[in-house]
């Protein structure tokens, strides 16, 4: 009888370790995805026109707006400079410009997060830039 007594405690101290050990790991993952939602990046928009690969200065266009596909967030472009998101958390964005007068650039849906990061600190988005 005590032979049974110990082995349903013991059975009872192993279970009580295992399920520790799985939360651990469970809180682990939750701290991890947390840290990753909260890192933010500084977000360049980059223009070229697509038939000769030139660079178009990205203030020819009058704004920009990021939507986060996840939230339906939007995010505008600084007030000081045209072409810079700043602080955007990670996630997949729509980026789009608003049309001048007979200009303006597609859409492109980019990914915000470290593995598009720069060596300069930024992710740079390019669009591509069209004329009438």
């Amino acid at each position: 009888m005590k032979f049974i007594k110990k082995m349903i405690l013991l059975s009872c101290i192993c279970l009580a370790f295992s399920c520790e050990t799985e939360t651990d790991s469970e809180i682990e993952q939750k701290v991890t995805a947390d840290l990753i939602t909260t890192l933010k990046f500084d977000v360049v928009i980059k223009l070229i026109e697509p038939r000769s690969g030139q660079e178009i200065s990205a203030s020819t266009l009058p704004g920009y707006a990021a939507r986060n596909l996840e939230t339906n967030e939007i995010y505008y472009t600084s007030q000081r400079e045209v072409d810079l998101f700043e602080s955007l958390p990670t996630g997949t964005y729509r980026f789009d410009a608003y049309d001048g007068y007979f200009d303006g650039a597609s859409s492109v849906i980019a990914e915000v997060s470290p593995a598009f990061e720069t060596e300069d600190g930024w992710i740079e988005v390019t669009l591509n830039y069209w004329s009438e």
